[in-house]
């Protein structure tokens, strides 16, 4: 399935890398155009078009790393910077208006309380995005071998029947 309208959600994380990249290889390999849109979480106490300066920096910074590391023709690659209260609806609304084919995100490790967790956002994302989603999730050292912790135990059952 050809992927002609891609977009990539960048958040200033390490995973930004990765995001941009496969995407961005996407859509060279289809000749398509790759939409980035970095997203400012807005507070609820101010008003949604208030001017964050900081943070309206940071994503500008962020977008103009992403685009040089996309590698694509400029006419191939399209970025913004939105302000939002909440991250996932408005990458959800950003896919439909520009009928996306695919969302390619991106995240570290998270963890909630100690506990994996892909947070509301992702989860949102998933769960309402109008096209395909590929979530790229980075590497971490703690991160348990759930196969080889099975195996052990198979392992283990097994020789207790001999």
């Amino acid at each position: 399935m050809p992927f002609n309208r891609v977009l990539a959600v960048v958040s200033d994380d390490p995973s930004d890398i990765n995001t941009i990249s496969r995407a961005a290889d996407i859509v060279r390999d289809d000749h398509g155009r790759l939409f980035v849109i970095y997203v400012i979480k807005v507070e609820r106490s101010l008003p949604l078009d208030a001017e964050i300066e900081d943070q309206v920096a940071r994503g500008e910074q962020v977008l103009h790393r992403s685009e040089r590391l996309a590698r694509l023709p400029r006419s191939d690659i399209d970025s913004q910077l939105l302000q939002a209260r909440e991250v996932g609806p408005a990458v959800v609304h950003e896919a439909i208006v520009r009928d996306a084919d695919a969302i390619v995100i991106g995240t570290s490790y998270p963890t909630e309380y100690g506990v994996f967790s892909l947070g509301s956002d992702i989860r949102y994302i998933l769960e309402h995005a109008p096209c395909d989603v590929i979530l790229w999730r980075e590497h971490s050292g703690t991160a348990k071998p759930t196969a080889r912790t099975a195996r052990a135990a198979r392992n283990g059952r097994a020789a207790r029947a001999s």
